[in-house]
Parts: structure tokens; sequence; C-alpha cells
């Protein structure tokens, strides 16, 4: 499998690695720089679901709403729950996140599918604005909502070229 290696400059850059397409959903893991261990997702909603807890927690990038929640608050914890956050080490330093992951081993994993770098740039509209590069064909898009990082996800497994040129044409 061709290894393409992405710049993580920025702490809230998630590595999402597929590892099975089951109709039009996906599920596998993802990394951060911030925790060791990869955090499991089963299929769409939940990697949505606990990316953003991760970037709530993370306190980056900053939502322009706040969500309504009736039950208990779930920002200060790690996607995985408060023992994840002592058992992977992660650090808070003058209330800042620290870093525990290198680059370089954020770059070495792979997913058995496929394998996604997204940078979430803004947190607007009560959506998601960034961009994803497919790290397997080096190819970058940017997207303007969750969903539409949902669609250029699955088009990989059904469509892959059509979907995320039509997308590097609108830039």
């Amino acid at each position: 499998m061709n290894k393409t290696y992405v710049s993580l400059a920025a702490g809230s850059v998630i590595r999402v690695c597929c590892d099975r397409f089951e109709g039009s959903d996906c599920s596998g893991r993802f990394y951060t720089r911030y925790a060791e261990e990869p955090v499991d997702f089963r299929n769409a909603g939940e990697l949505l679901n606990r990316m953003d807890q991760f970037y709530d927690w993370l306190g980056y990038p900053q939502p322009s709403i706040e969500s309504r929640r009736f039950q208990r608050q779930f920002s200060e914890k790690h996607p995985q729950g408060e023992p994840a956050l002592e058992k992977r080490k992660i650090m808070a330093r003058e209330g800042e996140k620290a870093a525990v992951v290198k680059e370089d081993d954020m770059n070495r994993h792979q997913g058995e599918k496929a394998t996604f770098v997204v940078r979430i740039q803004y947190r607007q509209n009560a959506s998601w604005q960034g961009q994803v590069t497919w790290a397997e064909k080096n190819q970058t898009v940017p997207f303007r909502s969750a969903l539409e990082l949902l669609k250029l996800i699955d088009s990989t497994e059904a469509s892959p070229e059509e979907s995320w040129n039509q997308n590097e044409e609108r830039i």
C-alpha cells in the first residue's frame, strides 16, 4: 500500500483509518497527536460524535454555536472517557493540551481500506469546514460540512475518482 506522509502541523488534525465499508457506512479508528491509542468507531455517526467530542476536549476549533445538551456535559472528556485520559498520558498544561504522539508516528497508521487526514478549520453553522486528504491517492479536497466529509469518505469505495475530482474542480 502506498504511504503518503502528510504534515500534521495543526494539533487538531485527525488521521481516520477506515477498515471496513458496509453499504454506505465505514468503521475503523482514528488517531490524534494527543493519545497513544486510537479511538474506535463502528459507523459514520459514531465517527462524527467522537471527533466532535475530541474537538470539544481540545477546545479547537471553537464552535460558533453551542449545542443544547440534556444530559451530562462531555466537553472535558476525551472521546473514550476519563480513564482513557490517564491511561494514555494526555497532559494538560496551563489550559492547553500537550501532544504525546510524534508526527512520524501518526503518519504510520493506515486503514485496511482507506486512510484520510482530516483538518477541521472551522466549526460554523452547526457543522464543520476544512480539508480532507485521501492518503493513498495523495489527493486533498475541501469540504463545507460534516455530511460532505462523510460523502467523500464513502465515495472512495464506490466511485472514487469521479467524486474526488469533482470536488477538486470547486477549489
